[in-house]
């Protein structure tokens, strides 16, 4: 069977819209969860955001950011959330609820700026103690089962990743002093 052109469109575009949802659900859940009291209504809205990104996705520009996208388009269903329960006893006011997603825009564009460093340090790292991160980041690997592997000790490995998270901790902090930011 053979697809014409707008249907590969189409799915190349959905394939695109999963692949940027992966890689910032969390952040977007984290900051519904921070706007919302609770963990149901929060997974609710989470899960309404979601079906409004994937039937909005058209609209997306690519190259701008996914993830301010999406915290747009969070905001707005919170505002109208909002509206529709005024009735509710505990509110935030219309400026505290600006002000938090002030607050958390910045703290996401900080921690984005740090996984940028992050990933720039991680290239400088030796190949070994590249595949030692991989092993045990990537892949979820528990240390013990690391050693066993590689034939070392617990201990030394515990050394080992000692030393690399002082280095990509040195490297990361280096960089935002550099560009006059935070450490």
């Amino acid at each position: 069977m053979e697809f014409s052109p707008q249907q590969q469109n189409g799915s190349s575009q959905n394939e695109e819209f999963v692949r940027l949802l992966l890689i910032y659900q969390k952040r977007i859940y984290g900051f519904i969860l921070a706007m919302v009291p609770n963990y149901a209504d929060a997974e609710d809205l989470f899960q309404q955001v979601v079906m409004i990104m994937c039937r909005r996705f058209g609209e997306f520009e690519p190259g701008t950011s996914f993830l301010a996208w999406a915290l747009q388009i969070a905001r707005y269903e919170l505002n109208n959330i909002r509206r529709t329960q005024r009735r509710s006893r505990v509110q935030f006011s219309s400026e505290t609820m600006e002000m938090l997603f002030e607050q958390t825009c910045r703290q996401i564009s900080r921690i984005d700026q740090r996984v940028q460093w992050l990933e720039e340090c991680l290239k400088r790292l030796e190949p070994s103690d590249r595949a030692l991160v991989y092993r045990r980041y990537e892949q979820g690997m528990a240390i013990k089962d690391i050693a066993q592997q590689l034939g070392r000790s617990v201990y030394s490995l515990y050394r080992g990743f000692n030393r690399i998270h002082l280095f990509l901790r040195h490297c990361v902090n280096a960089h935002l002093q550099a560009e006059g930011g935070e450490r």
